[in-house]
């Protein structure tokens, strides 16, 4: 294995692959390396936004079209809210979107990178610990081996390890959802391209998903915002929370009377961005969950991750043509990333905080979403 290169990218998920696609005619040397072996699971709810396809039509018009047809993929037209009062609206998306397994997309792009790019792939070796001095990042792993390279970036997600040695500030644990993801077969009621989101008076702030997949099985989930605004409140066991729901909660249970639990229920965090902290440094940058760049208020990240990833890239070319890999001068990363979903990470906090505040709002909010021309203007709003 050589152990230098130009670029290292750490994290080949959504973020890494959107960076090595990005720098794949620069002419520069790139590894891209993952702690695990593809294909992955990768705990989430498997919603595709549509952004992220915008953010592969910059990349390459042709990958984007084909990402689209990608046939392990369940399209989405439609989000349907029930608000705790029982009533429900329906946004219709004005993008592409769809439903697609982690284990699925992920591996999608990542054989994307394996056969259109020249970069080196790397699997099973985890990150133990970066280093960086005036003319070298040094990246040591837990197998003993080192690589170095005149830049990071780093993909590494939620418990990023580049992160934690040089942006401890972006670790804020009052910014982080907790969820708990299951997949299930056979559900009943399931609307083909919906996407349903579930509030509960005795569960909030938290809310259930049911998302439609391929084949029959659905992806569904509880989330919590870990800060507690009450102190004296109990904390939500979110695996309880969801056996509740799919139990005993009247709306809920009937449907799962007949469905078969799939795999195990398992456990995520979502670091949101809720605070637009530097993702960059001397000769690195932070891309994806390794920068907190969740949506606050939808709870997605694959589109942001992509988006990341891809301006990094072209960072990391304009490093190398001006030959400066000062913080200053990586500092115009995060003034794109800013530039671009900065706006909508902080209105989509602003709503969450309101939410998180006044629960009883969204009942008010799904009676006046009866007005269908009202909703068609928010959801231009939101851009979803």
């Amino acid at each position: 294995m050589n152990n230098s290169y130009d670029i290292v990218i750490i994290g080949a998920g959504p973020a890494g692959c959107a960076a090595a696609l990005t720098l794949r005619e620069s002419g520069l040397t790139v590894a891209i390396i993952d702690k695990e072996k593809f294909p992955r699971d990768k705990v989430c709810g498997d919603a595709i936004p549509g952004p992220a396809f915008k953010v592969m039509h910059k990349i390459n018009p042709l990958w984007a079209d084909e990402m689209k047809e990608f046939t392990l993929a369940h399209k989405i037209k439609t989000g349907q809210v029930t608000a705790p009062n029982g009533k429900t609206m329906k946004l219709d998306w004005v993008t592409f979107s769809y439903n697609s397994k982690r284990i699925d997309f992920d591996n999608y792009l990542f054989n994307l990178v394996k056969t259109e790019t020249s970069a080196t792939i790397i699997e099973s070796k985890r990150l133990k610990d970066i280093s960086i001095d005036k003319n070298h990042v040094t990246c040591q792993f837990t197998d003993n081996s080192a690589i170095q390279a005149s830049i990071v970036i780093a993909c590494d997600g939620a418990n990023s390890v580049v992160r934690r040695k040089f942006s401890e500030e972006v670790t804020n644990k009052d910014n982080i959802c907790t969820a708990v993801r299951a997949y299930y077969k056979d559900v009943e009621g399931i609307q083909p391209g919906v996407n349903e989101f579930h509030f509960f008076t005795d569960l909030a702030p938290g809310y259930f998903w049911i998302f439609p997949l391929e084949n029959g099985w659905v992806n569904i989930g509880f989330g919590i915002l870990q800060k507690k605004s009450d102190n004296t409140k109990k904390p939500i066991n979110l695996r309880n929370a969801l056996h509740q729901i799919v139990n005993q909660m009247p709306s809920i249970s009937p449907r799962f009377k007949n469905a078969t639990l799939m795999q195990e229920v398992k456990g995520f965090g979502l670091p949101l961005g809720v605070n637009q902290n530097s993702v960059s440094g001397s000769r690195f940058m932070l891309c994806g969950d390794a920068a907190s760049l969740i949506d606050p208020l939808q709870g997605h990240g694959i589109d942001h991750a992509m988006t990341s990833g891809h301006l990094a890239g072209i960072q990391a070319i304009k490093c190398f043509e001006a030959d400066k890999f000062d913080a200053s001068f990586i500092k115009q990363y995060d003034q794109a990333l800013y530039a671009k979903i900065g706006k909508e990470l902080s209105r989509n906090t602003f709503f969450l905080r309101i939410g998180s505040l006044f629960p009883w709002l969204l009942n008010i909010a799904v009676t006046i979403g009866q007005n269908q021309r009202l909703i068609e203007r928010i959801v231009r709003f939101l851009k979803i």
